[in-house]
């Protein structure tokens, strides 16, 4: 579960990002460079992946179960976006930028795609847009006899106000298998967010999803390390 003193943390963050947006005027017209983030892209279908000879079958894993982590989502209110979002937000606003949010309608799709110019906005403010795909989410298990931990692929450039390319795109690797996803940095799953089998995630929900926001966390705080800064 996340602990108090990380609630009160994300609290203040917010509170700041809110301050920012409150004074998104006084932000344009001061000139100083925010960073919007844009909606992320999320992928329509989830994963529960194992190793071995499974992985060679099918990478994605146990569409059933997948579909399940999505039905669970849906009635415990977990929203990928939003969550992906909030952190990416905070890992910047930590780091002294001015952080905004961007609310971009993107189309459902199997494997994300960046974000098109033609959604982008009309009028931006001054600074860059993080455009962030979530390409692979739910968990993985290296073998029939491991744990379930959880998975996160993420893809991530920084465009300009009208599209250009500030920032090519890369990817950060959170307990993805070498076999499936290459190229990216990878990040090994820690702690002990972990389970033996699935029922025991249906059994343990509350803290499934809190250990899949930590997940989130740790990778939009990665992407933020990269993101360059005035």
């Amino acid at each position: 579960m996340i602990r108090a003193a990380t609630l009160l943390h994300r609290a203040r963050t917010v509170l700041g990002v809110a301050m920012f947006i409150g004074g998104s005027a006084t932000v344009a017209a001061s000139g100083l460079a925010t960073v919007s983030v844009v909606t992320p892209a999320t992928p329509t279908r989830w994963s529960a992946a194992a190793g071995g000879l499974m992985q060679l079958v099918d990478p994605w894993g146990d569409e059933a179960k997948a579909t399940l982590l999505k039905r669970m989502a849906r009635e415990d209110r977990f929203d990928l976006a939003t969550r992906m979002q909030q952190h990416l937000l905070e890992a910047l606003a930590t780091r002294g930028r001015v952080a905004l949010p961007l609310e971009v309608s993107r189309p459902a799709e199997l494997s994300p795609a960046p974000l098109a110019r033609d959604r982008l906005p009309a009028q931006a403010l001054p600074g860059s847009l993080l455009d962030v795909s979530v390409e692979w989410f739910g968990i993985y298990r290296s073998g029939a006899l491991e744990s379930y931990r959880p998975m996160v692929a993420a893809s991530f450039r920084v465009l300009g106000p009208k599209g250009d390319l500030e920032q090519s795109t890369r990817r950060i690797l959170f307990n993805v298998p070498s076999g499936v996803a290459t190229g990216g940095e990878a990040m090994a799953a820690q702690g002990d967010c972990a389970w033996k089998s699935f029922d025991e995630i249906r059994q343990q929900r509350a803290r499934f999803w809190g250990c899949m926001d930590a997940a989130i966390e740790q990778v939009a705080e990665r992407i933020g390390t990269h993101v360059e800064g005035p």
